[in-house]
């Protein structure tokens, strides 16, 4: 696979290349075109993939921190075992803060 480079003056041009690429044969698929947009050729298309992993993140520190207080409170039932298992949980959730 050989790799080209090439650097335009405007996208007309780096336009023009792509097709002139695309007449001789190599795929669309191989080529990438990358501009500064400063004329506006593009509009702008933000993903919202950020927003979900953020609440997503949210949910599951919520869901991840109930579980383990659920945890802990349960092994503190059980006798003899529930200090030793408090101990420890409340060592790692000191650590955790």
């Amino acid at each position: 696979m050989q790799t080209i480079t090439a650097l335009f003056d405007d996208y007309d041009d780096a336009a023009d290349a792509v097709g002139a690429l695309e007449s001789t044969g190599v795929p669309s698929s191989d080529i990438s075109i990358m501009a500064n947009n400063a004329r506006g050729w593009h509009r702008n298309t933000q993903s919202p993939a950020a927003e979900d992993a953020a609440s997503g993140a949210g949910i599951g520190a919520v869901v991840g921190g109930a579980g383990g207080l659920a945890t802990g409170l349960g092994a503190m039932a059980i006798p003899g075992v529930g200090p030793v298992v408090a101990a420890g949980w409340l060592a790692a959730t000191a650590a955790g803060a």
